[in-house]
C-alpha cells in the first residue's frame, strides 16, 4: 500500500500505510517546528503543555489530526494520493496584535536559505508581490526609492507569493535589495496575508508600527486600482528622514486581520493543491483550489494564484470579472475594469 506524506510548516516526513497518516513522535519537531522540552511542546517563547498532545506520552506515532488540534492548525488530506498537509499555527493576530513583526526563513533568488531580516538594521520596508500581480512592476521603483535613502539605514526586502523560483527569477534581475520565494505559503500565513500587494513598515526594532496596505511605487496601474503611489513613497521619506509616522487616523484601514477557521483551512488546501500539482496530480489540484476558493472567496492569494495553477490567465477577462465583482462588494474605480472585460 503507498505511504503517506505528512507535509508540516517545516519540513515533510512519511506517514505510514495505515488508513490514516500517522506521524512518528520522532518527526514532530522536524515536520512543525515545535520541539519537545521539559515544560512541553515549544517553538521560540510559545509553549503547549505536552498532556495536551494527549497520547503523545504513551505512543510511537500520533495523527495528523490529532497533531493539528494540538497545535490549533488546519490539516487538509487526499486520500486517494496519500498526502496530508499541518498548516500554519502562528495567524496575524500574534504579529499585528503585538506589533512585533515574526522572524521566517524564505528561499532567496540567489537560491541560498535568507531570514527575513537576515542582516538588516535600521528601518526596513517589506514588500510582499507577485508574479502574477502587476505589482511584479512596482520592484524596480522600491529599488531607487532604497537607493535614494541609501544614506538612512532604510532596508527593502520583497517577498514574492509564487510557486517557484522560476517564475520569480525574471523580475528581480538588476534588484539589489533581497527578494525571497513564498513558496509554501509560510509568509503569507504567518503574516496573515489575503492580498499582494502588501506593504509593512518596521522599525529598528522589528515592531509593525503603521497598518499594513496594498501600496505601489508608481502609477502605472492607478487607474485600475485606484491607488496613488506619491502620498505613500513622501510617507515613507518622512518616516526615514524625520522620524515622523503618519497620525493613526491618516493611515489606511487595516488590510490584515485575525485569520478565521475557514481561512485557515481554505490555506491549507491550497498548499495541498500546490503539492498535488507539483507531483503531476493536475484534476485533484483543481478541485483543491476550488475548495480553497469557496472557504475563502476574497483571498487573493489562493483565487488570483489558483487561476494560474488550473491554466487561467490571471491578467485575463476572467480575473478582471472577478475583481470587478470584489470592488463592488469592497468599493473603489469600476469604469476602467468595466471597459477592459
Amino acid at each position: 500500500m503507498q505511504t503517506w506524506t505528512i507535509i508540516g510548516e517545516s519540513a515533510s516526513a512519511n506517514g505510514g500505510t495505515g488508513s490514516n497518516p500517522m506521524l512518528a513522535l520522532q518527526d514532530l519537531a522536524k515536520v512543525t517546528g515545535w520541539q519537545q522540552k521539559p515544560e512541553g511542546w515549544c517553538r521560540g517563547t510559545e509553549c503547549i503543555p505536552a498532556s495536551f498532545i494527549g497520547e503523545a506520552a504513551h505512543a510511537s506515532h500520533l495523527s495528523a489530526a490529532k497533531v493539528g488540534e494540538a497545535l490549533g492548525a488546519a490539516v487538509a488530506t487526499d486520500q486517494k494520493h496519500r498526502i496530508a498537509v499541518i498548516g500554519t499555527r502562528v495567524d496575524a493576530s500574534s504579529a499585528l496584535s503585538s506589533g512585533q513583526a515574526p522572524e521566517v526563513s524564505l528561499l532567496g533568488v540567489d537560491g541560498v536559505q535568507h531570514g527575513l531580516f537576515d542582516g538588516a538594521e535600521g528601518k526596513t520596508m517589506v514588500v510582499a508581490f507577485s508574479s502574477w500581480c502587476g505589482c511584479r512592476y512596482d520592484l524596480p521603483g522600491w529599488n531607487a526609492l532604497k537607493n535614494e535613502l541609501a544614506g538612512s539605514s532604510f532596508n527593502v526586502v520583497a517577498v514574492a507569493i509564487d510557486e517557484s523560483l522560476a517564475d520569480v527569477l525574471p523580475w528581480a534581475e538588476d534588484i539589489d535589495y533581497p527578494v525571497l520565494v513564498d513558496t509554501d505559503r509560510r509568509f503569507a500565513d504567518t503574516y496573515g496575508l489575503t492580498n499582494v500587494p502588501t506593504v509593512f513598515w518596521l522599525d529598528e526594532q522589528r515592531r509593525i508600527v503603521r497598518q499594513p496596505s496594498a501600496e505601489f511605487s508608481d502609477d502605472q496601474f492607478t487607474e485600475i486600482h485606484g491607488v496613488a503611489s506619491g502620498p505613500h513613497l513622501d510617507a515613507v521619506r518622512n518616516w526615514v528622514l524625520n522620524e515622523e509616522l503618519p497620525a493613526v487616523e491618516d493611515q489606511p484601514t487595516a488590510q490584515i486581520g485575525e485569520l478565521t477557521a475557514a481561512q485557515r483551512q481554505a490555506r491549507t488546501e491550497f498548499r495541498l493543491a500546490l503539492e498535488l500539482h507539483r507531483l503531476g496530480f493536475l484534476e485533484a489540484a483543481r478541485a483543491r483550489v476550488a475548495l480553497a476558493d469557496q472557504l475563502a472567496p476574497d483571498d487573493f492569494t489562493i483565487w488570483r494564484a489558483g487561476m494560474k495553477l488550473i491554466g487561467e490567465d490571471p491578467f485575463g477577462a476572467e480575473f478582471f470579472d472577478r475583481y470587478t465583482e470584489w470592488q463592488q462588494r469592497h468599493g473603489g474605480p469600476l469604469q476602467v475594469l468595466e471597459s477592459e472585460t
